[in-house]
């Protein structure tokens, strides 16, 4: 017997959004908020993920890392450590 995870896998990507659409209509306002949050969150998730994989892979971004354009070591050497 098929599970309902495994029935979501096996449908097409139009079925899921009319499925999606389904359920969307039978639930109260207060629960469709909830709904906008959780997909606005995976939408934004997925863009930042994209965004830092760009900018990791930057020629700036290295060159940032790199040891030669480490002034940290300099700028906090006379910082008393916090405890």
């Amino acid at each position: 017997m098929p599970t309902a995870a495994g029935t979501r896998l096996q449908a097409t990507a139009v079925q899921l959004k009319g499925q999606i659409t389904a359920l969307l209509d039978t639930l109260p306002a207060p629960k469709l908020v909830t709904v906008f949050d959780f997909v606005q969150f995976l939408t934004e998730r997925e863009l930042q993920i994209a965004w830092m994989s760009t900018q990791s892979q930057s020629a700036a971004y290295h060159e940032w890392l790199d040891s030669d354009n480490d002034i940290y070591d300099e700028v906090f050497a006379d910082a008393v450590p916090t405890r």
